[in-house]
């Protein structure tokens, strides 16, 4: 009996651990399962949400009348956007998106050449075309800007310490790796770069990059992705757009006039007006070698 006894203890002993070792599987199997689990934000359909917001509508720019001829902008176009909410609350802000009930902004055009237009230097012209080509840019549209910011002089300087042809401030230049601020083929090759980044953190839409451009991009997002009520930044946008759709206009372009080497020196000397009052839009010379220019009036 004691023989039989011994024998069967381990045998015994083995089937009460395995019956324990599968009380507790089933034990911590179960408690998982009633365990609340935690998702982040990637791990749920709801969890990361994108706002796209609906397609524009494409309308087209209203006729400009003058005292000689009626010109209609046809190759650069308005587009009319959705309100947008504001997120800020400055009072400004508000007064501004209730008296205009609806946000324009221009298409580019699809260019690749100057079409003609001169800033008087080859070279400049062609740094202008290259850098636009490489970021996938209207060469005009880089063409206008520069002839707001710095009406096509190298070594022109803001009072804010903005330098160059499209005038880079010394902080924007060095995040753009423009190590020469007065090297025109740095300067231009930063200015466009930067373009071409607002462009597409703004979905595209010129208005706003100008806008981001002048006033930085951190305005423009702080009111609810809309051009900031700032006086000098919407005189900015309002005529970069006008210079650019007159000058993408055929129309327009036919109706240069001529002038010779003196009055277009005299022309190209013109500054423009502080951005704080109201300039006359920007007129297009034809010079005596057929080229066209823009030149302040």
């Amino acid at each position: 009996m004691l023989t039989l006894s011994a024998s069967n203890t381990p045998t015994k002993m083995k089937k009460s651990h395995l019956i324990l070792v599968a009380i507790l599987l089933l034990s911590v199997s179960a408690f998982a399962q009633q365990r609340p689990r935690f998702f982040d934000n990637f791990d749920t359909a709801k969890g990361v949400q994108v706002y796209r917001p609906a397609p524009p509508v494409s309308v087209p720019i209203a006729k400009q009348a003058s005292k000689s001829k009626k010109l209609t902008q046809k190759t650069a176009q308005v587009v009319v956007a959705g309100r947008s909410r504001m997120n800020a609350s400055d009072g400004l802000a508000q007064r501004e998106s209730q008296r205009s009930a609806e946000v324009t902004r221009l298409i580019m055009a699809a260019g690749s050449s100057m079409k003609g237009f001169t800033t008087g230097d080859p070279v400049i012209d062609a740094y202008i075309v290259d850098s636009s080509r490489r970021y996938n840019i209207d060469p005009l549209l880089i063409y206008a800007q520069m002839h707001q910011e710095s009406s096509f002089k190298l070594r022109a300087t803001s009072y804010k310490g903005a330098s160059g042809l499209m005038q880079l401030m010394p902080a924007t230049a060095r995040r753009l790796g423009v190590t020469n601020i007065y090297d025109p083929k740095q300067n231009i090759e930063g200015g466009v770069k930067y373009m071409r980044m607002l462009l597409n953190m703004f979905g595209q839409d010129v208005s706003l990059a100008l806008a981001g451009y002048n006033a930085g991009e951190g305005a423009v997002m702080k009111y609810g992705y809309s051009i900031p009520p700032y006086a000098e930044t919407r005189e900015y946008v309002r005529r970069i757009s006008a210079r650019y759709s007159s000058i993408t206009n055929p129309s327009y372009i036919r109706t240069a006039k001529r002038v010779n080497d003196a009055t277009a020196v005299k022309l190209e000397k013109k500054e423009a007006r502080p951005l704080a009052v109201y300039e006359p839009n920007a007129i297009a010379i034809r010079l005596a070698d057929g080229r066209m220019r823009l030149v302040n009036q």
